[in-house]
This record gives structure tokens, C-alpha cells and sequence, in this order.
């Protein structure tokens, strides 16, 4: 028996993935989105997958997950498999027996009415008997916290409950490998928070496992991974290191690929410190990088540069009225779960040259306010105002001129097959002629770094050029009020800079600006001003120093403080106050 399980141990074990030369290229592309990647990932590895956008991150986990070539066309070369079974011989139905996928959003892969009905539809389809299946069922909720929520309607589910019942349904079909393309793309920061720690519990219970993440929001994830992996701009696998020592010593070389890092490194290099990451926890490694700098330390005041939070908008004497007013609006779903109206009895405004972050927790009808605001959804008491008018009186047309609206889903608001003609699209709705439509366009573009992309079809575009290239298109033409749902949600540093840039600029020429956002980091660093939504009315309003200074009612609208604000209260603590929560 014994001479059995030494055999055993020593018969060697398939990968969970195995890459060889492997490349793909889309349709008539003419180059290649991935090139010569090789690797190997072993069981119980936990793999970071990093790139700026672009770089060709989703299109691996397509290709490993089988919907390339299966689902989407391509041309391959070289060599993938999962467990030695080649993907391209192999339907993304056959992989998913042993790869387990988890999306950004968690809505597009929930189909069933119930908690324990999703669990159950997976193992349903894999022939599963009865009597394990309920203890699969039980086993999984208990592993991703859902326990007493096993009736529960799928819809009365947080956004960060909601992804944790996908990884259990995953979970509970016992797959070998764990892919996870942003998982926490689009939670609020408790629900990304709740992802971050379930997935590390996951790992310790089943050291087997093997996890390729592909994330950006590393301050919460980053402590999961044991590898990283780093894919430069052309598509090419250009680093294989131990987290540790790619967030520590190579934490520069990241950072000139354009790719994100831990705040912990991010602060040590900005203080002209080699970084060491994962010694303590990230608030406690931030507190010992700030005491460890002496006052007059040049290090020191960039660090505090680098971390100061944003200012009040200036008040502009010549417009004192509001862009947008919304006065004491209600708004209802009829056929709603809750039964109550999303937004209850609210008023907002926004002036003109301001810059003002609409941050909440999912699900707190922070869209709906966005969307009553352009019109597109009436409000049932109340009235919206621009610039002083009603705007149900306003026409359609003239209201796109003066307010623009860039959506959560980019290819929502596609209307060309050309990323050019997508941006001068507005414009030729405006009258403009053909030389002020090709600057104006051209400038636009290469202001967002699209410039080379401008014949290319909208559609083959990675998700953070899609971000970036709907911006586009509001941007492009002079309106009085721009509101953008999450646009940082798939940006790399280089591109997120330049679009954050252009709000600062927006803001200065008097455009108001509204952004509804997850990213806490933005709300410190660019916002004027803070709006809380929580239960249908603005809860807190004010700087963003002063809003995270109330932590305890951030808390209760699933908000926590960026690593930023941590930080700068450190280095400077007398700025900082503290006053107590209440609406």
C-alpha cells in the first residue's frame, strides 16, 4: 500500500495550463494580439494575469475558457491547453467541467429565480445525483457566506452577494482551475472587499485549486496571488516572477509598463523607496513607510503631493444658477421587488465648472438619478432642471446638444463601424463642416490615446478602449453637463490619466461634470465635491476629505476610504477631523 501511494506521488501531474508559442490574431487584423506565450500554471498556483489595455488579457481567458476559437473567430498558432486538453478541439461546454469562469458582472451569468436553484442548474447539467447534489448545494453556500440565504430571490441579492452565489455555483461543480476576468469590476468597494476575502478562504481550504485572475483593483487582491504574470503592450508575456518580488523590487518595471500596482508599492516608489510588499497590512505598511520619512526628507513632500486630496470646485460668479437642479424628485419601478420608489423626495444640483463624484452602494439608484437627469426616465413627483429650463420642455435634439451621457456598457452607445466616424458622429449631427469635424475628431483621439486605432471597428476594441472611445464621442462636442457612469472601470494608469485630465479640463471651462463612480481613489484625488446616495436621498454631501471622515456611515453605504486618504492622514494628521454619523 505504501509502495502504491510513493508511485502515485511520483507520477507526474498535468498542468492546469499549459501555453507553447501560442499567439491569436483577429479577422483581418494585421497583427497579433497575443504572441510567443508560454507558461505553465501547476495546481494550487494563484496566478495574476497584468497588462495595460489592450494587451490582450481578456483574449487569453477567452482562449483558455474555449470561446476562441469556438465562439469567436480568430487565427491561432502554437500550443493551449487546460489539464492537456487543447482548447481549440475543445467546446467552452467541454472545458467547463474542469475550468470554473467568473465575469465582471455577475448579472450576466445568474438565470435562475433562487439562491439554491443557481447552485442546483450547474450540477444539474453535469448529471449530478440528487442526494450529493443537496450536499454540493449546502456545501458551496456555506463556503461563500450564503448560507441562510438559500431561498433567497436572486434579485434581493447585493452586487457583492450576487458574485459570491456565481463562484458558488462554480465552486460547487468542483472544477480544477478558477478563472476570474475582474471579478470586483463592478462592486462597490464592501462587495469587492467580501469577493477579495471569500476567494482567499477558498484557496486555503483547497490548496489544489489553481486561480488565474485577471484584476486591477490590487489593493484588495493582490495579497491573493502567489505569481505574477506581466504582458507588455504588443501582447507578448514580458514577466514571470513570485508576487512578492514583482510588487517589491520589480514594482518599477510594472509601473513603466503602464500596468496597476499596490498602493504600498505605488507609495514607497513615489518616496524614492525600493518597495517591499505583503510584510504587514496595507494600512499598517502605509503607517511605517510615512513615520519612516522625516520631515524636510524630499521624499516626503512628494509623498504628500502625491496623496493630497482634490479642491473645492471655484464658484463662478458670472453663472450662479445650476447646470442641473433636480427638485424633490421621486422615482418608482412599478414592477420593483422593493415596492418603494428608488429615489425618495430628492434634490441635487450641480453648478457649472464642477466636478462632483455620485458614489453609493450597489443597487442605490445611483443610474436611475443619472438617467432622470438626462431624461431618460421621468420622475414620477418633481421636476429636473438645465440650465435654468424645465427639461421636459426641452427637445430631444436640443437636449443632446447641451448634456451628454457616457454609459456604464460602452457598446451600448455604438451607432458606426469606425472608431473616426464613431467621435464625428456627434458632430455631423451638429452641422459641422468636413475640416472642423477631422480636427476636432483627430484631437480628440489622440487626446485619449485612439489616434492609431481611428479605422478600426468600435467593436474589436479592447473594454478599457471601448471606455475610453465612448467618452469619446460626448467629449468631442462643447455641452454644458456630462455625466459618466464608472469611466475608470478598465483603464490602465496612462489612459485613466489622460481621460481624468480631460474632466480636470472640462471642469475648468466651466462644463459641469457628474461622475458616478466605485473607484474611492478618483473621489480622493479629482472630485470637488462628494455626493453619498443611500436609501433614496443624498445622505452626505461635502469635500472628500470631509465625507471619509465619516467612516462609519461610508461603512453603511458599503464605501471604505482609499489607501490615499489612509496615507495623507498619516503624513499630515492634524488635517484631518472626525465628526459624528448621522443623516
Amino acid at each position: 500500500m505504501l509502495l502504491l501511494l510513493v508511485l502515485l506521488l511520483l507520477v507526474p501531474r498535468h498542468p492546469m495550463i499549459e501555453a507553447r508559442s501560442f499567439g491569436v490574431r483577429y479577422g483581418e487584423e494585421p497583427e497579433q494580439v497575443l504572441r510567443d506565450i508560454s507558461f505553465r500554471l501547476a495546481p494550487g498556483e494563484r496566478v495574476l494575469l497584468l497588462g495595460s489595455s489592450g494587451s490582450g488579457k481578456s483574449t487569453l481567458v477567452s482562449s483558455l475558457i474555449g470561446l476562441i476559437p469556438h465562439s469567436h473567430e480568430a487565427e491561432l498558432q502554437g500550443h493551449i491547453a487546460v489539464q492537456n486538453l487543447p482548447t481549440i478541439h475543445s467546446s467552452p461546454g467541454e472545458l467547463s467541467h474542469r475550468v470554473g469562469v467568473v465575469f465582471q458582472d455577475p448579472d450576466s451569468q445568474l438565470t435562475m429565480l433562487t439562491v439554491e436553484e443557481e447552485i442546483a442548474f450547474g450540477l444539474e447539467n453535469l448529471g449530478i445525483p440528487p442526494k450529493e447534489m443537496d450536499h454540493r448545494i449546502a456545501t458551496a453556500l456555506e463556503q461563500v457566506g450564503l448560507g441562510e440565504y438559500r431561498s433567497c430571490r436572486v434579485e434581493l441579492l447585493s452586487g457583492g452577494m450576487k458574485q459570491r452565489l456565481v463562484i458558488g455555483a462554480i465552486l460547487a461543480m468542483e472544477p480544477d482551475l478558477l478563472v476570474l476576468d475582474e471579478p470586483t469590476a463592478n462592486l462597490d468597494p464592501r462587495g469587492a472587499r467580501e469577493v477579495s476575502k471569500l476567494l482567499l478562504d477558498i484557496s486555503r481550504r483547497r490548496r489544489e485549486l489553481a486561480i488565474l485572475l485577471v484584476e486591477h483593483r490590487l489593493d484588495e487582491m493582490a495579497s491573493l496571488a502567489t505569481r505574477v504574470l506581466l504582458l507588455d503592450s504588443k501582447g507578448r508575456l514580458a514577466l514571470d516572477l513570485p508576487a512578492r518580488e514583482a510588487f517589491g523590487s520589480r514594482a518599477e518595471t510594472l509601473r513603466r509598463h503602464q500596468v496597476w500596482i499596490p498602493t504600498e508599492s505605488a507609495a514607497a516608489l513615489q518616496a524614492g523607496l525600493e518597495p517591499s510588499f505583503g510584510e504587514l497590512p496595507l494600512r499598517e505598511a502605509l503607517e511605517k513607510l510615512a513615520g519612516s520619512l522625516e520631515q524636510d526628507q524630499p521624499g516626503r513632500s512628494g509623498l504628500l503631493e502625491w496623496c493630497q486630496p482634490a479642491k473645492p470646485a471655484p464658484r463662478s460668479p458670472e453663472e450662479p444658477d445650476p447646470v442641473l437642479f433636480l427638485d424633490k424628485i421621486t422615482v418608482s419601478y412599478p414592477r420593483a421587488s422593493s415596492g418603494g420608489p428608488v429615489l425618495k423626495d430628492l434634490s441635487f444640483s450641480l453648478a457649472a465648472g464642477e466636478l462632483c463624484a455620485l458614489a453609493g452602494p450597489n443597487g442605490s439608484g445611483k443610474s436611475t438619478l443619472a438617467a432622470t437627469a438626462m431624461g431618460l426616465i421621468p420622475p414620477q413627483k418633481g421636476r429636473v432642471f438645465l440650465e435654468g429650463r424645465d427639461l421636459s420642455r426641452i427637445p430631444l435634439r436640443e437636449r443632446s446638444r447641451r448634456a451628454g451621457f457616457v454609459f456604464q456598457n460602452p457598446e451600448h452607445q455604438f451607432v458606426t463601424d469606425s472608431v473616426f466616424e464613431e467621435v464625428a458622429f456627434t458632430l455631423r449631427q451638429q452641422g459641422c463642416n468636413d475640416t472642423e469635424i477631422r480636427e476636432r475628431t483627430g484631437e480628440t483621439l489622440n487626446t485619449l490615446g485612439l489616434g492609431d486605432l481611428a479605422r478600426r471597428n468600435p467593436f474589436s476594441l479592447s473594454f478599457g478602449q471601448k471606455r475610453r472611445l465612448s467618452a469619446a464621442s460626448m467629449l468631442v462636442a462643447h455641452r454644458k453637463l456630462l455625466i459618466f457612469d464608472e469611466p475608470t472601470f478598465g483603464q490602465d494608469p496612462r489612459a485613466l490619466e489622460e481621460l481624468l485630465n480631460l474632466l480636470d479640463l472640462l471642469a475648468s471651462r466651466n462644463t459641469a461634470v457628474l461622475v458616478i463612480t466605485h473607484d474611492m481613489d478618483l473621489i480622493w484625488s479629482r472630485a470637488h465635491r462628494v455626493a453619498l446616495l443611500l436609501d433614496g436621498v443624498i445622505a452626505l454631501e461635502g469635500t472628500p476629505e470631509d465625507v471619509f471622515a465619516r467612516e462609519a456611515l461610508l461603512h453603511r453605504g458599503g464605501l471604505i476610504p482609499p489607501s490615499r486618504y489612509h496615507l495623507h492622514k498619516a503624513l499630515s494628521p492634524r488635517s484631518h477631523h472626525y465628526e459624528p454619523c448621522h443623516l
